[in-house]
């Protein structure tokens, strides 16, 4: 591993070494450090690469860079223009060189550390943790919109913005409006190196060096690094160790998890994930990465696509020919939120046929959850397109006898269908999913809560509606109820569960719901 001059300039700063003169050339390299030179057996080659540690210029070996530790005190005499270094330190040549050659070592061993990350599938925050004994200051990474990726878990950041950063997962909105007023996003799209600012910036008055990550010649990530003190060369160097690795593992993220580079791909990750965050955290970092937090909502998992294709090629497709569906990949599964306007139900029905006829064509298997109406329940719209598909995939055959084989059997395996096989499973471990989906995540819970704040009997009225196997009279027997107003209040039931009442279905899903909240 090769090393610039300036770096030993650091790190004798670090080691609290003064240092009386700088190298004319502070970028040449060099590999190695030497006290105990042999000028009979140095070759060119080898003074090329090593960097000596002398006590005076009379030592140092011809054409060699040294470090001087006991420079002549008259500073007439010092070539201004050579790249040796002259500090001030009663420490013997051979210890000087010890703890700089030690310090190199480490940072080589940081290398190989993060390399060998790299290689057993670790992910940004991993490598920003191993990076803190190094750096000593805070780092951040954030996408082009401002969202969190990872920060330096046990550094706490200096500046307010950063702090917001690590608290809220995203920047701040005001935070983002003065990036944008100062033009520094404009800066970042065309900057290709590592910046160090060690004047009062514009968002802080704290030193900071600043890396962007470009995906097809466009800004796509900021890495950014806060220290308490003033930034070398040498802690530039180190900063674009970490930025280099940093790169290598947003590619591979991004070729696995983003096919096509959407910007909310980060944030429909976390939500999928349960991070949500509260109501207004969610429904800012929404706001920024163009996703609604409200109106008709479904997810679609499919995990088969690698049998006939590369996961990443069906995703491309999705996002292609079905440019409202919303795509995150995790390894061999495909995640597809669609989302519609709540008062356009008929668009969600339409793009969710179009891609039921790409999955067909493809020969992919596709789990599909009910609808929900707000994003903060996708994580748990995600577990139920999970067991559709997984209990879907296994008894899928049992409607193809008496349906006909079409691609609502075959291909898209909806939750409410299969939900009873996972009910009645003693090997699922459905006492959580069960608990959690009785409380709150599921249609009747929904019109107990409206009953109790509007004074109605939806949800008494819909029981006896599916006992009765659909029949109005009954109904209007059992309730003492007008037969028109059973009618109008099963019109609103509709309305409000979202939910076709004559697909049978539907129907044994409502009905074992009910026995499961008895």
């Amino acid at each position: 591993m090769m090393f610039p001059l300036d770096i030993i300039v650091g790190l004798c700063e670090r080691s609290s070494i003064a240092v009386l003169k700088q190298p004319k050339h502070p970028n040449s390299q060099f590999g190695w450090i030497s006290a105990i030179p042999d000028t009979e057996s140095i070759s060119s080659k080898t003074v090329g690469n090593t960097v000596y540690v002398v006590e005076n210029v009379s030592f140092a070996p011809k054409n060699a860079t040294c470090v001087i530790t006991r420079p002549d005190p008259d500073k007439s005499k010092w070539d201004q223009n050579s790249d040796h270094i002259f500090i001030s330190t009663d420490l013997p040549p051979i210890t000087v060189a010890d703890i700089l050659q030690r310090r190199l070592v480490n940072i080589i061993q940081w290398n190989d550390k993060m390399a060998q990350m790299l290689e057993d599938g670790c992910i940004n925050q991993d490598l920003l943790k191993a990076s803190e004994s190094v750096l000593k200051c805070y780092v951040g990474l954030s996408d082009s919109t401002f969202s969190h990726i990872a920060h330096t878990p046990n550094l706490h950041p200096l500046d307010k913005h950063s702090q917001y950063f690590v608290e809220h997962g995203c920047y701040s909105q005001k935070t983002v409006d003065q990036i944008r007023q100062s033009g520094l996003m404009h800066k970042w799209n065309s900057q290709d190196f590592t910046i160090a600012n060690n004047d009062e910036s514009i968002l802080d008055g704290f030193p900071y060096a600043s890396h962007v990550i470009k995906r097809h010649g466009r800004y796509a990530a900021h890495l950014i690094m806060v220290s308490p003190t003033r930034i070398t060369p040498h802690y530039i160097f180190l900063f674009n160790l970490l930025a280099k690795k940093v790169e290598v593992c947003l590619s591979r993220y991004w070729r696995l998890e983003n096919p096509l580079e959407q910007r909310y791909t980060y944030f429909l990750k976390e939500v999928l994930s349960g991070n949500t965050y509260d109501k207004a955290g969610l429904e800012e970092r929404a706001r920024m990465h163009g996703l609604p937090t409200t109106g008709l909502f479904e997810i679609c998992v499919a995990n088969s696509a690698w049998k006939t294709m590369p996961t990443e090629y069906f995703a491309r497709l999705i996002l292609t020919e079905i440019p409202e569906c919303k795509v995150a990949v995790n390894e061999e599964k495909i995640v597809v939120l669609i989302c519609a306007d709540s008062n356009k139900p008929q668009n969600l029905i339409d793009t969710e046929k179009a891609l039921c006829n790409l999955a067909q064509r493809m020969d992919v298997e596709i789990g599909v959850s009910d609808r929900f109406t707000h994003l903060s329940k996708a994580d748990f719209a995600l577990e139920k397109a999970r067991i559709a598909l997984n209990y879907g995939h296994r008894y899928s055959q049992r409607y193809i006898a008496f349906e006909g084989q079409d691609t609502e059997t075959t291909t898209m395996y909806r939750f409410y269908r299969y939900f009873p096989y996972f009910a009645t499973d003693p090997f699922a471990h459905s006492e959580k999913f069960i608990a959690k989906l009785i409380v709150r995540d599921n249609p009747i819970a929904g019109l107990r809560t409206t009953d109790k704040t509007r004074g109605t009997n939806d949800y008494e009225i819909l029981r006896v509606y599916l006992r009765s196997e659909g029949h109005i009279n009954m109904v209007c027997e059992i309730m003492h109820m007008h037969r028109n107003t059973v009618m109008y209040r099963l019109s609103k039931i509709k309305q409000a569960i979202g939910e076709d009442l004559d697909n049978g279905d539907v129907r044994m899903y409502l009905r074992i719901l009910y026995l499961l909240s008895d």
